[in-house]
């Protein structure tokens, strides 16, 4: 999604831009308007309740900045990513962590484990899509809140599911958090 600021001219900027320049600036505790609007910009893209400083804006604002970037196996651009590769950039991103570029397996033998009741944002999900032996991880994304996590299918592309989803609900593995 692309917010147009105004001055003398029109600028079409990436939203989490704006979050990521707005946060660099933000020194009060009393969240500023920008950061309100901004919020409730991310909130209707999305579809869900958002509020600032409660929410990590920076993560919503950069799902909803990828939201229907297109599937291509082995990307990790806004022209097109595969579920490692949207991990990848959301991480070097919102949280500046490289996690390297790696398989789903791989980077859930490195997250330390989270039990589904103590998930938060940002938490890595972890789904054996393909019944591969042994339970192996051949998919991921990153949790949002109340169940919602954001992924790169190859069907849709970027969207934001929910872990209760019947599909989601049999071919879930367990959650992660990055060791940092």
């Amino acid at each position: 999604m692309f917010v147009s600021t105004t001055s003398c001219s029109v600028t079409k900027r990436p939203i989490s831009s704006l979050y990521f320049a707005e946060q660099a600036s933000e020194a009060a505790a009393t969240p500023s308007p920008e950061m309100v609007a901004l919020s409730e910009s991310i909130s209707s893209k999305l579809g869900m309740e958002l509020s600032y400083p409660e929410n990590d804006l920076g993560l919503y604002a950069f799902v909803a900045d990828w939201l229907r970037t297109p599937y291509r196996f082995g990307g990790m651009s806004r022209r097109g990513t595969d579920c490692s590769g949207f991990v990848y950039r959301l991480y070097e991103t919102v949280y500046e962590t490289n996690i390297g570029r790696q398989s789903s397996a791989d980077l859930m033998s490195q997250t330390a484990r989270v039990s589904r009741d103590d998930l938060k944002e940002g938490d890595l999900v972890f789904f054996n899509i393909r019944n591969r032996r042994g339970g192996r991880a051949s998919h991921v994304g990153v949790y949002l809140e109340d169940g919602k996590f954001a992924h790169a299918t190859t069907r849709s592309g970027v969207i934001i599911s929910h872990l209760s989803e019947p599909y989601y609900r049999r071919t879930y593995l367990g959650a992660g958090r990055v060791k940092k």
